[in-house]
């Protein structure tokens, strides 16, 4: 999904972000059971937390909360589809909801800087080493690339 050019990002609080983990929370829907999948994303987020404690990277970069909460709300949109989806129409009915607005990305600019909910750039200083910060979620269609 990262090569192909339909969804906007590179790994982290983007819409391939939200792909991922909305692909994952439908796969285990199928595989496990939405519960079983729901606590497994939350204990999931739990050790970002633990990662974050110990300045651990998840995924290139040292976990936050407002990363987490978007995590959260797109592995609830990704148990949803997986109720109601088969396997194979998964990456379809995922890029349609990213690209209708339904799951959530960290609002950047086209420059990749994180921006806070009045659009404005958030010294990258200011966030280093904070679990809650001022980057602001917004849905899923909202890129400024």
């Amino acid at each position: 999904m990262k090569k192909d050019t339909i969804l906007i990002g590179t790994g982290n609080a983007q819409q391939i972000d939200a792909f991922r983990h909305t692909y994952w929370m439908a796969l285990l829907t199928q595989e496990i059971g939405w519960r079983k999948a729901k606590k497994l994303g939350l204990a999931h987020e739990k050790g970002n937390y633990k990662d974050y404690k110990k300045h651990r990277n998840e995924d290139g970069v040292i976990p936050d909360k407002i990363s987490s909460d978007m995590d959260l709300y797109n592995n609830t949109v990704g148990i949803e589809i997986g109720k109601k989806t088969n396997q194979l129409g998964f990456a379809e009915q995922i890029i349609l909801a990213i690209k209708a607005g339904k799951c959530k990305i960290i609002k950047m600019d086209v420059s990749g800087n994180y921006l806070d909910c009045d659009g404005n750039i958030i010294a990258p200083e200011t966030l280093k080493g904070k679990w809650e910060n001022n980057k602001c979620l917004t849905n899923s269609d909202e890129v400024n690339f």
